[in-house]
């Protein structure tokens, strides 16, 4: 298939804001019995791994399929299924139903496969990090900068924010079809190679970035990786800011992404978790006025995830 000059027409990987309303396509519950598991051994969540649990086990690798790999790509569990359960169990609870799908990964420097999303009142314009901002607009798929990418993201939402804060999700083939029809001479350079700013994150004697396509088509599959700032911050530390043909094209590649003809929005609740596939969902949020007390800021969980199969 020469995807350059392909429409897609498959509705799972296919969409637009109309998922909105078909919220089935995306939402779920997990079962009564997959919470009980989770129940029966709620004083020893953190000495336990999805092996012990093979009912949810079960459920979640069916999810995977379901949702993440052969549906719209994205997944969100209801907040409903875990009533039950404290914020320090839920922190477990995510880190055991995250490695239902998959092998959690070292996220940083620091070896961390849990990571607190939270305002550190940093900003994209002085060299933080997307999550340590409040700030908006930024959709992205995570890691760009990373050689190989992570398969799956997971966020589980500890506290939302106190105003705004609402998940943005985009189809990668939606994107495509679209600059396909409008600006179709733009698709071979954005097949071409960017620096990706890895943003501090490497070790000594390593690229400080990464040099990959923001499409790519293989095995049969869309792969997309981009962050705008990352890519603008990574040609500039190599000497090559964007050509004056590369700022027009990364540009009208955000006009489409920010087109809410093309998102799903969803207001993530107190223990709503979120799993999305990161080779082909864009995803970013709005930004967010925030709690002054500590106890109720803006918190987010994240797992990176490499799929197993």
């Amino acid at each position: 298939m020469n995807i350059l000059n392909k429409i897609i027409e498959d509705k799972n990987l296919v969409w637009d804001n109309s998922l909105n309303n078909q919220t089935k396509k995306f939402q779920n519950d997990l079962a009564q019995e997959s919470i009980n598991e989770l129940l029966n051994e709620k004083n020893n969540l953190s000495k336990t791994t999805i092996e012990n649990f093979p009912i949810l086990q079960k459920e979640i690798l069916k999810l995977k399929n379901e949702f993440l790999i052969n549906g719209c790509g994205f997944l969100i569990i209801n907040h409903t299924s875990f009533k039950d359960f404290t914020e320090d169990e839920m922190v477990e609870i995510f880190r055991i139903i995250s490695l239902g799908f998959g092998e959690l990964l070292i996220q940083n420097i620091k070896n961390e496969k849990l990571v607190i999303i939270t305002d550190e009142g940093k900003s994209m314009m002085t060299g933080g990090r997307y999550h340590q901002t409040k700030e908006g607009g930024s959709f992205h798929t995570d890691s760009p900068q990373w050689d190989k990418v992570p398969d799956f993201v997971g966020l589980l939402c500890v506290n939302p924010a106190k105003l705004g804060g609402t998940s943005k999700y985009v189809s990668a083939y939606t994107l495509h079809n679209e600059i396909l029809k409008s600006e179709s001479n733009f698709l071979s350079v954005l097949y071409a190679n960017f620096h990706f700013d890895k943003r501090g994150e490497f070790k000594d004697g390593e690229s400080a970035t990464t040099f990959k396509p923001i499409f790519e088509f293989e095995n049969n599959e869309l792969k997309f990786r981009y962050l705008r700032d990352y890519i603008d911050a990574g040609q500039k530390k190599v000497n090559s800011p964007l050509s004056t043909q590369q700022n027009d094209i990364l540009n009208k590649l955000d006009e489409i992404i920010h087109n809410e003809d093309f998102s799903v929005s969803y207001d993530l609740k107190q223990f709503d978790m979120t799993f999305f596939n990161n080779k082909r969902i864009i995803h970013g949020r709005v930004g967010f006025e925030d709690y002054i007390e500590s106890d109720q800021k803006r918190l987010m969980i994240r797992s990176w995830i490499q799929d197993e199969l």
